[in-house]
């Protein structure tokens, strides 16, 4: 659950009260938020950035974080961690500033109108075959070790799509899959596989549910992101 994952972000001192997170410069802190110091300097005049100036130099909170558009990406320790709390799991090798910036990226997420825009920008899709596989042969396809079921087809997505497929795969398995089934390329596939450089787990961690969920134009795909997240914030 997020709300026990969140747990491990919390920083409290013995007698319970958060540790103020120490100051940096507005070089490191456009180092390490992946933006240009002229851009801090913008922020921090416009007030979306808190910082006190000390002489000629502004010192910024470390818990201070620039929340970042809805077109860019997350970085990769920061998607794996996002990924691994929607999943339930804990985050892992992140430093204290990381934690407290993953926790408002998570508020931001949970609290947003549109869960399904943020979440498909900050993970973005690595690759996504369409393909078009004869009828008789999807169930033996879909029931294949090899592939995940993930999207429309995950049971909790609980969206009917009789006679279509969609799935994670391992991008070593991809082309053996392909040639078995005689999967092709098609304008109108009826098999949606996402490429993962592993082969995934099954059933696949909520968090990727969501991903792949969130990249549907569909009104229904989009519409599960928001109540999956409503279930997993209960």
């Amino acid at each position: 659950m997020v709300k026990r994952a969140l747990d491990f972000i919390h920083i409290p001192t013995a007698t319970g009260m958060l540790v103020c997170m120490p100051e940096e410069s507005v070089a490191e802190f456009a180092r390490r938020e992946g933006v240009s110091p002229r851009r801090v300097r913008a922020l921090i005049e416009q007030g979306a950035i808190p910082a006190r100036r000390v002489g000629r130099q502004w010192l910024i909170d470390q818990s201070s974080a620039h929340r970042p558009a809805a077109s860019r990406p997350l970085a990769n320790r920061m998607r794996a961690n996002l990924l691994a709390i929607l999943s339930g799991d804990a985050p892992e090798g992140l430093s204290a500033s990381e934690r407290a910036r993953l926790r408002r990226y998570l508020n931001e997420l949970m609290h947003s109108p549109d869960p399904d825009r943020i979440l498909s920008a900050w993970v973005r899709e690595q690759a996504l075959l369409k393909l078009q596989v004869a009828a008789s042969d999807l169930a033996d396809l879909a029931a294949d070790e090899r592939i995940v079921k993930s999207g429309f087809s995950d049971p909790r997505a609980e969206i009917a799509a009789a006679g279509q497929l969609e799935a994670r795969v391992a991008k070593d398995d991809a082309a053996a899959i392909r040639r078995e089934y005689l999967l092709r390329p098609s304008e109108r596939p009826n098999v949606l596989l996402h490429l993962a450089d592993e082969r995934p787990p099954s059933p696949l961690p909520l968090g990727l549910l969501l991903v792949d969920l969130a990249h549907h134009d569909g009104v229904r795909e989009r519409s599960r992101v928001v109540e999956l997240l409503r279930k997993v914030d209960a």
